[in-house]
């Protein structure tokens, strides 16, 4: 091995690592002040446009996705806007991505795989436990979802059931083509499927530390959650299957914000 692989080589381990930092600092984001958010999204937006060599696509993006978040979460919290903070980002990562190694490399985060009789049961058992857990999350602990429930618009019906279905929707399609389109194929280019799978669902999980289910209860259902679609996933060699099943969830969600 030559001096410039060598140097390559390691480049791209000291990128990785950075990327691991940064996941890390977005998963205690909501404890951290901004200043440390901005500074970090910026390392990891340069990370992936200068350090991670061109051939690991899914790094970059993976480091791009990492950065655009850190930075929009720095932003005021006026600005915090679903879906703004996954879309931003996405963008972000996918001109990076894009202009180093080619659009078609980021898109492949979007691999649709199979959706036939061996995946369905599965969707289905991963929508009726998700859909019983955030019942149940809400009935037994009682939460304080008002800061939820304002961002629902004041809608008749109708427009509220057509609200809950791109809602549904979107954010399953988003959330899916991060996690486990982007994050999890990354972790499986350097470690083995089943701790690859393990590693997103915990990111997963903190990031849901503000969401629905919040606080650490909800880290942890996010993250039980995480864990199946991963293995969703990797069953179907792609999203769609898993966006299915978290489209499910995601209009239980919406319900009971709407109920409410």
């Amino acid at each position: 091995m030559g001096q410039n692989d060598t140097q390559s080589l390691m480049a791209t381990w000291l990128g990785t690592v950075i990327v691991f930092v940064g996941l890390i600092v977005f998963a205690l984001r909501p404890f951290l002040p901004h200043e440390v958010l901005l500074t970090v999204g910026a390392v990891l937006i340069a990370n992936a446009c200068f350090l991670i060599a061109r051939t690991q696509h899914l790094g970059i993006a993976t480091s791009g996705l990492a950065g655009g978040m850190l930075l929009y979460a720095a932003l005021p919290i006026q600005l915090f806007v679903w879906p703004a903070y996954f879309v931003v980002p996405i963008i972000l990562a996918g001109l990076v991505t894009g202009l180093r190694t080619g659009r078609a490399s980021f898109l492949s985060g979007g691999t649709m795989g199979s959706l036939g009789s061996r995946e369905w049961p599965y969707v289905a058992i991963i929508a009726i436990v998700a859909g019983l857990a955030l019942v149940a999350w809400v009935w037994f602990l009682n939460p304080d979802l008002n800061r939820l429930r304002a961002m629902l618009p004041e809608w008749p019906v109708l427009g509220l059931i057509a609200a809950g279905v791109t809602f549904s929707l979107v954010n399953a399609i988003l959330e899916e083509f991060i996690w486990r389109g982007i994050f999890l194929r990354w972790f499986m280019t350097f470690m083995p499927t089943a701790f690859a799978v393990f590693v997103q669902a915990l990111s997963f999980g903190a990031a849901h530390y503000l969401g629905f289910p919040s606080g650490f209860v909800g880290v942890g259902l996010a993250a039980i959650y995480g864990l199946m679609l991963g293995m969703l996933a990797v069953r179907a060699n792609g999203i769609l299957a898993a966006i299915v099943a978290h489209i499910a969830a995601d209009a239980v969600i919406f319900t009971i914000l709407a109920i409410a």
